[in-house]
């Protein structure tokens, strides 16, 4: 039977929980792909990893042999195909060999956000498991809490209806502000009939 790769650049680097995730995983080897940058996306305050193309930039990985029964697994974590979807890349691993892998993207629809502190400690440990540059997380971090708090200086009204209590209208909630983000512009919806669509106009072409 064909192998198969599964290349890992967040919580999935760390060990122990891999090894509870996907019992028959095997860790493969180390290494980078190649012109993708990493990426905290999803809730504002529960991201997410994920990687995206960049050119000149590189992720680094970790690349597990799994099984049938390890990629289900993966796939419930993951919440493939509504959260996450799969797409082939090659890995260069730090032995100069080259394996095609397959790794999970999230939905390109997705805003920047902040990683909760115990997600975030889980992928550090992932890095310090498979002795990764930690700098290249911190300044995904960095780079993602910017963005992430650039586009709720452009949209303050729409940070104010992420925020508010359920119980509680937008309107009343904003009368309670003060009149804040009144005069701001709403910000621009995707396109909804591109599922992977992202704001740059980037997309993805099938899996």
């Amino acid at each position: 039977m064909k192998k198969r790769y599964y290349a890992a650049y967040g919580s999935n680097l760390n060990v122990s929980q891999m090894s509870y995730r996907c019992p028959f995983a095997k860790l493969y080897g180390t290494g980078v792909i190649k012109d993708y940058t990493l990426q905290f996306k999803g809730n504002p305050e529960s991201a997410f990893a994920t990687i995206a193309p960049k050119n000149g930039s590189s992720v680094p990985a970790a690349v597990w042999e799994i099984q049938p029964s390890d990629e289900r697994s993966l796939d419930r974590y993951e919440g493939y195909p509504s959260h996450y979807f799969k797409k082939n890349v090659p890995v260069r691993l730090n032995d100069g060999q080259e394996v095609n892998a397959m790794v999970y993207v999230m939905n390109l629809k997705m805003n920047f956000g902040l990683p909760s502190t115990h997600y975030y400690r889980t992928v550090h440990q992932g890095y310090m498991d498979c002795c990764l540059d930690t700098d290249v997380l911190a300044e995904a971090l960095g780079d993602s809490a910017q963005k992430f708090y650039a586009s709720d200086l452009r949209n303050p009204s729409y940070r104010i209806s992420r925020n508010f209590p359920g119980n509680t209208s937008f309107d009343e909630y904003k009368s309670e502000e003060k009149g804040y983000g009144e005069d701001c512009n709403e910000r621009e919806e995707p396109d909804e009939s591109d599922p992977f669509c992202s704001p740059d106009g980037m997309q993805w072409k099938g899996f």
